[in-house]
Formats: structure tokens, sequence, C-alpha cells
């Protein structure tokens, strides 16, 4: 690798990083992403993020469990919240899937904006704060949501989760990542045993240790919820 290709990889590298120092403070997060949305595609890109396409692929391999009657995935009208969508890749590979009702939200605006240029989500919001109840969704409103390389160091908390259960119809899918070293060092598994404890979700699926980024690989869940 020539020098020029290696400090451009260590300059990804260090944008990714450094997101993760942001201490779950909405604010910072939004400055942060407002100002990385120009180079977020291409930081990633470097680092090798496939996780958007893991996880849609997982969402399309889910099916009803032991009597749970669950919303069919392979339904390619079903409509679908991209939560904490950022500049719009996992929206690209569930179009590119064939789901046709997408939309999407996020804490920063200009990382919105760069999801409304891909043209694939039917509506984008900005400004979703997914540790409170954010006005701008119903209960019971989505079949599934998705929610990619939210759950990171730095950004929420895993009660977050609870938002997406809000907004989840009954019987519809909560699709999520969580980095290794998020899940390591958080309380997630706490977090979805009491929800599950609860009569809120069914855990259905679970993938440990799977593709994510190059640096290292991500759990993701599969929640039906009740």
């Amino acid at each position: 690798m020539n020098q020029a290709v290696t400090a451009k990889t260590n300059d990804s590298f260090d944008a990714i990083k450094e997101a993760h120092t942001l201490s779950g403070n909405p604010e910072k997060i939004q400055e942060y992403y407002d100002k990385w949305a120009v180079a977020y595609n291409n930081d990633v890109s470097n680092e090798e993020y496939t996780g958007p396409e893991y996880i849609v692929n997982f969402l399309g391999s889910l099916k009803s469990d032991d009597g749970l009657k669950a919303i069919d995935t392979s339904n390619r009208n079903i409509e679908i919240l991209d939560a904490g969508c950022g500049t719009g890749l996992v929206g690209i590979v569930l179009k590119q899937k064939g789901y046709q009702n997408i939309d999407g939200s996020d804490l920063s605006e200009r990382m919105v904006e760069q999801a409304l240029s891909t043209g694939v989500y039917n509506f984008l919001e900005s400004g979703i704060d997914l540790t409170k109840k954010n006005e701008a969704y119903e209960n019971n409103q989505y079949d599934a949501t998705v929610c990619c390389g939210v759950f990171t160091l730095g950004h929420v908390p895993p009660t977050a989760l609870s938002e997406l259960i809000r907004i989840t119809k009954p019987g519809g899918w909560i699709v999520v990542s969580t980095r290794k070293s998020y899940y390591d060092s958080t309380n997630f598994q706490e977090v979805c045993d009491r929800y599950q404890q609860e009569g809120k979700v069914k855990l259905v699926n679970h993938v440990k240790d799977s593709p994510y980024i190059s640096e290292e690989g991500a759990h993701y869940w599969a929640f039906a919820v009740c």
C-alpha cells in the first residue's frame, strides 16, 4: 500500500474511532455527524463496513417461530424504518433487495441530507433522538425497524431499544447490530433479558461476532414485538 493510501485509511479509522468517544451526548453526536456527513461513506468504505448488507440479509431470513405469528419479511411491501439511517447505506441495500416502503431517521440533519440524495426513502426525519419518545412516530407504526451502527460505543444506551419497540407493530421485527466492544462493555444483554421477561419482545434469532467492519465483528439481534 502506498503512503498516500495508507494516510487516507488511517484518517478513516481515526474518524470512526473518534465517534466512539462522544459519551452518548446527543448534541456532541449531532455536531460530529453533521461535520462528518460528506466524508462518511468514503471513510466507512475504507474500513470495509459490511454491516448494512449483513443486517438486511438477516432481516430477510426471519420467520415466525414456535407459534409466534410475525410479519412476513419476504413481503417486499412491508413498512420499514431505518432508525439511525445515517447517509442511507442500509436503505440502499433494502431497495436493492426489493423493499419498497422505507423511511429513515437520524439525529444529524446533514446525514439525512446525504440519505435523501439516495432516492430510496419515502420519508426522512432528522433530529431523532432514540433515547426518548419522538412525536414524529406513532405507536405501532412500522412492520420492521432496522438499526445498524447505532448501538455502538459513545452513541445510545441499550435502553434505546424501548423506543424501537414503541414504534414497531405487534408481530413486527426489530433488527439491530451491536458492535462486539459495545456488547462487552454495556448491559445490553441485561436489558434484552428484562424486556423479554416483561413480555415486550421475544428474541427470535441472534448471531454473534459476524461481519461488520474490518476492526471487529458485531452481534446481530432479531426481536419480534409482543
